[in-house]
């Protein structure tokens, strides 16, 4: 196993291409967004769209022109696609950033393993705490919205999507699926939004309530 030295020029060719990498998807994104405003979670698929492709700029790196190496990164992704459920776009570019990390550290190439690592990093922090490619407006709040509903109402109760659908007409609104969670007499619905104000909370509650009559189904809004 050939281990690299630590020259200069190779910091220097890996963030050159890692940044690169990174530059050009920022404009594509925003080209995503422009051409999708009508959907929901646009920033998902945007922050993802970077974060891939600066890993598979590293994950190039790492096989160069060994083709058992790009045959063996083949077969971890479909492994880990077809054996665990991922939740998310941003979920899959971790898995990916971990699989790539890993065989770099493998193969012997910890330097660029260790540059691939602090710089996709940071670029991911850097994206998540300037919320790029996110919605937000004048006076808007950010809350974690929790529905509850009995078990009775396990067949009926709409999918997250419907429920997003149900408010999303108006344009200062958005909506994100975080997760299911199982209680022993009612299953829980999660998202996270950023509203303009309460109304769409209250709009929520009534829909669900003139949907399912009679029916225990309660509404909790924390702003985060």
């Amino acid at each position: 196993m050939e281990v690299e030295t630590f020259p200069t020029v190779v910091l220097l060719n890996c963030l050159k291409g890692l940044g690169l990498a990174a530059l050009h998807n920022f404009w594509l994104a925003e080209v995503y967004k422009i051409m999708n405003k009508s959907k929901q979670n646009n920033h998902l698929m945007m922050q993802s769209m970077v974060f891939i492709s600066v890993i598979l700029a590293g994950a190039m790196m790492v096989i160069g022109n060994n083709l058992a190496v790009a045959f063996g990164l083949v077969g971890a992704v479909s492994i880990i696609r077809f054996r665990i459920s991922v939740g998310s776009f941003l979920d899959m570019s971790f898995i990916f950033l971990s699989i790539v990390i890993g065989m770099a550290c493998g193969l012997g190439f910890y330097f660029i393993a260790t540059i691939i690592a602090v710089f996709t990093g940071i670029l991911m922090l850097a994206i998540h705490f300037s919320s790029f490619g996110k919605k937000f407006f004048k006076n808007s709040i950010e809350l974690e919205i929790t529905i509850e509903f009995p078990r009775t109402l396990l067949e009926k109760m709409p999918d997250k999507d419907e429920i997003m659908r149900s408010i999303s007409a108006s344009d200062d609104q958005e909506m994100t699926f975080l997760e299911y969670k199982s209680k022993a007499d009612a299953i829980e619905v999660c998202f996270r939004a950023v509203w303009r104000d309460m109304t769409h909370v209250q709009k929520l509650e009534k829909i669900l309530k003139d949907k399912f009559p009679g029916e225990q189904i309660s509404i909790k809004a924390v702003r985060i």
